[in-house]
């Protein structure tokens, strides 16, 4: 997806919201991101781009390499203790297979809703508000049916997003390994904004294969090293989590079909997807 006009809108939104969050000079902010993105123009292909500038400018002004630590802790420890409970007690009803399948999908899609420090309300109100929607596009069925039809030897490649959607993630992951099926999981390489990273998705769940993306922000291929660049291409599904991974992954034609996982949080990722705002979707590509 390539960058629109409104992105720019958006991006100082989201730098006066952290500007604030993390007492730094907005002006000083805005000054330097300016600068680095006049500077990086002919680079910059997709949101994600314009907004890992930001993030590596809020870092060096907050003299921190994860500055949203503290934050992605506290969201999710909020996650685990009163969303993650509902899902499972939800999933207890329901009977085996893809309808079990599809209640994940959608929380998965349903949790991405929630975005630090966008939202003064806190990611249980956020959720709620969200999965009531219900999914936009859904394509769940079909990715189901791949997954069974995955062979010996076959896997599914799981891309996370942010920290707080891990113990909805995790929900999926496990289910889908319950059905006999390799998960591959994809985590950030170093901390970036409220990204989870390869070391915490380690301490939260030590038993899951994780790789480290070294993409920044959403995922380039031509970034990647090569055991990720072939784990993704000759996956039997690739799960996508959240707008960042969707804007940069559908810059590319690959063999494996996707699943995105996302909520449709700003006008031109909603718009191209044909959903409105704020509303979940899975959609396979």
């Amino acid at each position: 997806m390539k960058v629109h006009p409104e992105c720019f809108q958006c991006m100082f939104r989201v730098l006066s919201k952290e500007a604030r969050l993390f007492e730094v000079d907005g002006i000083e902010f805005a000054t330097e991101v300016l600068k680095r993105l006049v500077d990086s123009l002919e680079s910059i292909k997709t949101p994600a781009d314009m907004a890992y500038i930001r993030e590596i400018v809020l870092k060096k002004l907050t003299a921190s390499e994860d500055p949203f630590a503290e934050l992605k802790a506290k969201r999710l420890e909020s996650v685990s203790r009163n969303i993650a409970t509902l899902v499972r007690k939800e999933l207890d009803n329901l009977p085996e297979g893809y309808h079990k399948f599809r209640w994940l999908a959608l929380n998965a899609a349903s949790i991405n809703g929630y975005e630090a420090p966008l939202h003064s309300e806190g990611p249980v109100e956020m959720f709620i508000d969200t999965i009531n929607r219900g999914l936009g596009i859904d394509d769940t069925e079909k990715a189901f049916n791949i997954i069974t039809k995955i062979e010996r030897g076959g896997y599914v490649a799981y891309i996370l997003d942010n920290s707080h959607e891990f113990p909805i993630d995790r929900l999926l992951i496990r289910y889908i390994m319950g059905l006999g099926r390799s998960v591959y999981v994809f985590a950030r390489d170093e901390p970036i904004a409220d990204d989870i990273t390869k070391e915490e998705v380690r301490r939260l769940d030590p038993d899951l294969e994780v790789f480290s993306l070294k993409t920044p922000l959403g995922v380039k291929f031509e970034l990647e090293h090569e055991t990720n660049r072939r784990i993704l291409k000759n996956a039997d599904l690739i799960i996508s989590k959240g707008m960042a991974n969707y804007e940069t992954l559908t810059e590319y034609k690959l063999n494996a079909p996707i699943l995105f996982l996302l909520t449709a949080k700003c006008t031109p990722v909603a718009e191209e997807l044909g959903v409105e705002r704020g509303t979940p979707v899975a959609l396979l590509r």
